[in-house]
């Protein structure tokens, strides 16, 4: 886990919420532990229904466009991807595409991990498999539509 100090979150803040969104960050004052920013994934939970009930984020046409847009073009920069939607999800998605030709298995897995730790364990993988709003027999062929697609390799 990263450590800061209070003073370097005031004059940093920016720097500082990147690194939550990727993983815990305490905040020290004096020495002592005062707080921890975490990435929003940690503070509710995801896919499917939470455990108050409630629904968990939606998996539309639009977000799997992006995130099919997102994987077709190779880009491996968690600030993406944090972008693209649910974390949890998209590292399910990171995980999924460590298996598929065309796609750098280290580099996805450790996207994976970045996005959601724990999910390039099987075990943490087969929990996203069992409640993913993602379909792998939609989603991989439409992946495979959009790589073959010349206007994506224009710069």
């Amino acid at each position: 886990m990263k450590t800061v100090d209070a003073t370097q979150l005031k004059n940093r803040l920016g720097e500082v919420l990147k690194q939550a969104a990727l993983g815990p960050v305490a905040v020290e004052r004096h020495g002592r532990v005062v707080a921890y920013l975490v990435p929003p994934a940690a503070g509710k939970a995801h896919a499917g229904k939470t455990r108050t009930g409630r629904p968990g984020p939606r998996w539309n046409r639009r977000n799997e466009e992006r995130v099919v847009e997102l994987c077709a073009r190779g880009d491996y920069r968690p600030s993406r991807w944090l972008r693209a939607g649910d974390p949890e999800v998209l590292a399910g998605v990171a995980a999924m595409l460590a298996s598929q030709e065309g796609f750098d298995r280290t580099r996805m897995l450790a996207l994976a991990e970045q996005l959601r730790p724990g999910m390039s364990t099987p075990v943490g993988f087969g929990r996203w498999l069992a409640r993913s709003p993602v379909q792998a027999a939609r989603f991989l062929p439409m992946l495979e539509a959009r790589m073959r697609d010349p206007e994506l390799r224009s710069p």
